[in-house]
């Protein structure tokens, strides 16, 4: 039987989700087209929560088909400014940069699983897809209601990283 709540440790500096950048190709051909691509901070932080996330126990074996809870705390490097003898032990609010939603965008595209190209065969498609869904915590972003999300600088002694804390919502019959 799977968890119904888990709670996920990805140590690191959390990175928020960045916006697509473009670039430029030419080919031998010398034809040039346009390529987009997400910027690699961005990438290695989603690897790194969906490595951090597959590790927990109790991580599904199949996506979770129905409504989710998702809340997390970020936590950044603290400021020398606030790692003097009279400022507190634990951890302090961070109220800068980076947005909170833009932390959960990436949180959220890690562990959700990417579109798959269909070929037009129903049965190849179909197995592409199941195949392409397992490691992911949830089929769609779309099912994910969002709870608090928290940044604080870290508490002296501890490190950056994000704790995210996933439930699965039971709904009620009538």
């Amino acid at each position: 039987m799977t968890a119904t709540r888990l709670e996920i440790v990805a140590p690191g500096l959390p990175v928020a989700q960045a916006r697509h950048r473009d670039r430029v190709v030419t080919l031998p051909t010398g034809r040039a087209f346009v390529q987009r691509y997400t910027p690699k901070e961005t990438r290695y932080w989603r690897s790194a929560v969906l490595l951090a996330a597959r590790a927990t126990p109790g991580f599904p074996d199949d996506p979770w088909t129905g409504g989710v809870r998702l809340s997390m705390e970020a936590f950044f490097d603290r400021p020398q400014r606030l790692c003097r003898k009279c400022d507190p032990d634990g951890p302090i609010r961070k109220n800068s940069k980076p947005d909170a939603d833009n932390l959960v965008k990436a949180v959220l595209d890690a562990l959700t699983p990417p579109k798959i190209k269909l070929s037009g065969n129903a049965a190849i498609d179909e197995a592409k897809r199941r195949e392409g869904r397992r490691g992911y915590l949830w089929l769609d972003d779309g099912q994910v209601h969002l709870g608090p999300v928290d940044r604080w600088y870290h508490a002296k002694g501890c490190g950056p990283g994000v704790i995210i804390i996933v439930e699965l919502i039971q709904e009620e019959s009538c």
